[in-house]
């Protein structure tokens, strides 16, 4: 295996690229302890972050940079600085490392676009899986969490870089998740179901809908997320709706019409139609079509 992982078969050993698609199949999550300890440290550790960002390559943009600490954001404006030579809002380190010191948590999704490695990563798992992925990074300093019980939609290969993070599981999980069904009720904390410490090296796969919540040792923690996005039957429905919205007679305001006549009309050509574009969709060409759409949030 090369220093950095450019596939699923590098990036999940020692355990078998076969072995770990059936994980994902039956939905199971599994933890595999020092897989990655001399290689993702390699690709982007702390000090290899803090060069980003001082050098303003990132962020971008404010959707995919938080600093958090148990799910309460940080005002932008408290750790951005704006620049004297092109007068734009900059991530501040000193700020952001102030906010560390005091146990809050860094947290950049995506970050794969900024980092080559994860680049062509990204690329392989795409072509391989015919899933969308994404890279993220999330640094702690202090024992506080960056987020309060929760989970998450996407299935998650987490990578330990540096320090140590405590990993805790309530059952039971949440069925096939997807990010837009409405949020069940969490479960009973009561004696969690998987209670484990990663050290650097270690991965744990997490599939979506696990009720997990993290605790950090007091050093400085850097973890490393690997995002799955796997398309549903919903996600094609979704993309219909949208195609939908270009049709002049599914816009016509209801509560503007003259007679019953033509709220029944409108409701027949309604519901053939509807019918016809759903036995249009092909599910495998969905399928293949998904993973090109990159995944920028």
């Amino acid at each position: 295996m090369s220093d950095v992982p450019s596939n699923l078969r590098e990036l999940v050993a020692p355990i078998a690229e076969q072995d770990f698609l059936q994980l994902m199949r039956r939905r199971e999550l599994s933890l595999s302890r020092g897989a990655g300890i001399s290689s993702y440290a390699n690709v982007l550790n702390w000090d290899a972050l803090r060069g980003l960002i001082e050098k303003g390559e990132y962020p971008r943009g404010l959707r995919d940079f938080r600093i958090v600490r148990e799910s309460v954001n940080v005002p932008a404006e408290h750790w951005l600085t704006r620049s004297a030579t092109d007068n734009r809002n900059r991530a501040d380190i000193a700020k952001i490392e102030d906010f560390l010191a005091q146990g809050f948590s860094l947290v950049i999704t995506p970050i794969d676009r900024f980092v080559p490695a994860f680049s062509v990563l990204c690329e392989s798992l795409r072509s391989q899986l015919s899933e969308r992925a994404k890279v993220g990074v999330i640094v702690t300093t202090g024992t506080a969490g960056a987020f309060k019980l929760h989970y998450d939609p996407e299935d998650l290969i987490i990578l330990q870089v540096e320090g140590r993070k405590r990993w805790r599981f309530y059952g039971p999980p949440v069925f096939d998740p997807i990010d837009t069904m409405p949020k069940p009720p969490q479960p009973e904390q009561r004696e969690p179901i998987f209670d484990e410490v990663l050290d650097p090296g270690d991965l744990l796969y997490v599939p979506g809908g696990n009720w997990h919540h993290c605790e950090n040792e007091p050093n400085r923690s850097v973890h490393l997320g690997v995002f799955f996005i796997a398309p549903t039957p919903w996600h094609a429905i979704e993309a219909l709706t949208k195609q939908l919205a270009t049709e002049a007679t599914l816009r016509q305001p209801l509560t503007r019409l003259e007679t019953e006549a033509e709220l029944a009309a409108i409701e027949s050509e309604m519901k053939n139609y509807l019918s016809e574009k759903i036995g249009q969709l092909n599910l495998a060409d969905f399928r293949d079509r998904w993973a090109k759409k990159r995944t920028t949030q």
